[in-house]
């Protein structure tokens, strides 16, 4: 943490976090509910026919600038599984 660059913009805050497992569902596009939503779906669909456990609620990361072109965004659908090592 000491070694990181400090943000410019003041409502970048830096934090550490615990690591954790996740399970993610990779997609392209424009950052819209409907597409979050539809992917979303598609993911907890695929956990619970599996039968991993979610440790929280689905959330979005988004890699590329708003710049970017829709066609080449990359985005994931991310949830913590509750994950026991076997």
């Amino acid at each position: 943490m000491d070694t990181l660059p400090a943000p410019v913009d003041p409502r970048i805050r830096i934090v550490r976090k615990p690591a954790q497992i996740v399970a993610a569902r990779a997609y392209s596009g424009r950052w819209t509910q409907e597409n979050f939503l539809q992917h979303e779906v598609s993911l907890i669909s695929a956990l619970t026919i599996d039968g991993h456990p979610m440790r929280s609620e689905p959330f979005l990361a988004r890699y590329d600038s708003p710049f970017t072109p829709w066609f080449l965004r990359r985005n994931e659908v991310l949830v913590e599984l509750d994950w026991q090592p076997e």
